[in-house]
């Protein structure tokens, strides 16, 4: 009598575990706001590591550029950014949820719970982040990285400090983060 019972149960347990999340939404590339050639930082990114052997890796950006220690993009009219990518030239295309270009490959998402998630392919390097308002984590090629916040756009660990000011727009904050970030 009790095995129908058990039967119905499991059946609805395991009716519940195949159903199918949504993908994550893939994030708009940010418009820029200004004229070409009309340019001023508005962005910056700057990473400090704790041990004080090496120097601040610092990134800048505005509509229409990036730099930062071993990247510098233009963006052209058309969408493309061209320039240096960890020291090949490179053209990376921009558009709603990815970037790619070279040894790039990018998706830019938002999740169920509105954390934006960079993964793929940073000049041929793995990288996974989770980015949250009072939370950073995910895997770089230097290992793992879970930062906390300490303050508006701080965020620290054992591993080092990071600095966050500006905008959010996509895809230079992306770029700026991952150069900062990725050795």
């Amino acid at each position: 009598m009790h095995r129908p019972l058990l039967v119905a149960v499991v059946s609805s347990l395991l009716g519940c575990a195949t159903i199918v999340k949504p993908p994550p939404t893939p994030v708009p590339m940010t418009p820029p706001t200004s004229a070409p050639g009309d340019t001023g930082t508005r962005g910056e990114v700057m990473w400090k590591d704790l041990n004080g052997i090496a120097s601040a890796r610092r990134a800048t950006y505005d509509d229409w550029r990036m730099k930062g220690p071993t990247t510098s993009l233009s963006r052209g009219s058309g969408g493309a950014w061209t320039g240096k990518l960890r020291g090949a030239e490179v053209t990376l295309q921009a558009e709603t949820g990815k970037v790619s270009g070279g040894a790039t490959n990018l998706t830019i998402t938002m999740d169920d719970a509105g954390a934006i998630l960079i993964e793929g392919y940073w000049g041929g390097r793995p990288v996974k982040l989770k980015l949250l308002p009072d939370k950073i984590s995910g895997m770089l090629p230097s290992g793992p990285v879970d930062l906390t916040q300490m303050g508006v756009g701080m965020f620290n660990s054992y591993q080092g400090l990071l600095q966050v000011s500006g905008p959010s727009d996509m895809p230079q904050i992306a770029f700026a983060l991952l150069d900062t970030m990725v050795l």
